[in-house]
């Protein structure tokens, strides 16, 4: 959602940096999957 930010990453990384069609919903559903797989993401949660 900040413009740019993904040719910014993309060029400090290195790396292939794609946009999400809807980022909202693409971080609530990251969310939801880490605490559904909660024992495999408890490093993310301190």
């Amino acid at each position: 959602m900040l413009r740019g930010l993904d040719q910014r990453i993309s060029a400090k990384t290195k790396l292939k940096v794609h946009i999400a069609d809807d980022p909202l919903r693409a971080v609530a559903r990251g969310t939801g999957i880490a605490l559904k797989h909660f024992n495999q993401y408890s490093f993310l949660i301190r």
